[in-house]
């Protein structure tokens, strides 16, 4: 995006815009030992899990590479899990494959039955607060509410432009009833990819089963002391042996940027470009997996075109 910032984009970054999620994923964990049975494939403790907390969690390669994202959250007697985009079914037939007979647990996929809208910008609280809807004010919060007669979860996420975003998570038929009522301009995607590449956020191109959580500063997401899951013991060298030799960081050039451009210094390949946008008000942005010690705050890579990319910080 060039030139003038758009409405949407500016209310986000100066008040609050929405966005709606394509092809929400939305799997409902229930039995006597759903806790247990993701427990043992995920990275995160979800001992965390309460009524006011929802749980960040990853899957993981044998070889601790990220393969999977999403959150995990307390519904009444079941648990839900919110999948990357698209994603949903896909899950549902992974973990349908990993149930032994000694495990008490049905996976449902309701991921046509649910929207998910997203809040970003620093009055989103305020917006919703207009609705009578109030999210837990600290990251990671879950709300359980109602309105107008339909339940919405309210999921306060790291934000794009402003500390949080809010995610709701409603049924599809109280969506267009809710969005009418708060009156938010709507971000497009690329906008809203703008806004995540701004903040320095990992995203779905960042997930592409090539990186460890250490090497996308997802290092909250992996408990290092719950039990053991696929990855976990690599995962746990690269922390006791200092091996993540990989950072996520924020770039900026002169020049447009592009995802799977090399990265360059001294004339030897250090990283790779992995998302990218142009911004009206600070260039051309991009987020790029490099190697250190090249992976430090003011440093200056070549691209494979010979333009300069500097380093703004690191994830």
């Amino acid at each position: 995006m060039t030139g003038q910032a758009l409405p949407a984009y500016q209310a986000a970054k100066e008040g609050v815009a929405y966005f709606t999620l394509s092809a929400p994923g939305l799997l409902r964990f229930t039995g006597d030992t759903y806790v247990e049975f993701l427990q043992r494939q995920t990275s995160n403790d979800l001992g965390l899990l309460s009524p006011q907390q929802v749980v960040p969690s990853l899957l993981t390669s044998a070889q601790g590479r990220v393969l999977e994202h999403f959150s995990l959250a307390q519904d009444g007697g079941s648990l839900l899990m919110l999948t990357q985009p698209g994603h949903g079914p896909g899950l549902a037939t992974y973990f349908q494959k990993r149930i032994f007979f000694n495990d008490q647990v049905a996976i449902q996929d309701q991921s046509d039955a649910y929207a998910q809208i997203e809040l970003h910008g620093p009055l989103a609280v305020q917006a919703l607060a207009r609705l009578g809807l109030e999210p837990v004010a600290a990251l990671d919060g879950l709300r359980a509410a109602e309105w107008q007669g339909h339940p919405v979860h309210l999921i306060t996420q790291s934000g794009y432009g402003s500390p949080y975003s809010v995610l709701l998570l409603l049924p599809k038929p109280a969506a267009p009833v809710l969005l009418a009522s708060l009156q938010l301009p709507e971000l497009n995607t690329s906008q809203r990819e703008l806004l995540r590449i701004e903040a320095g956020l990992p995203g779905d191109p960042e997930f592409n089963h090539q990186y460890t959580p250490f090497e996308l500063g997802l290092d909250r997401l992996v408990s290092a002391t719950k039990g053991c899951y696929t990855g976990q013991e690599v995962l746990a060298r690269q922390v006791t042996y200092d091996k993540v030799v990989r950072k996520l960081a924020q770039v900026s050039s002169q020049q447009p940027l592009a995802p799977g451009q090399r990265l360059r210094a001294e004339g030897k390949p250090v990283g790779e470009i992995t998302s990218a946008a142009a911004s009206p008000t600070d260039g051309h942005l991009a987020l790029a997996v490099l190697r250190r010690p090249h992976d430090q705050a003011g440093v200056t890579l070549t691209t494979e075109n010979g333009e300069n990319a500097v380093i703004l910080g690191v994830t």
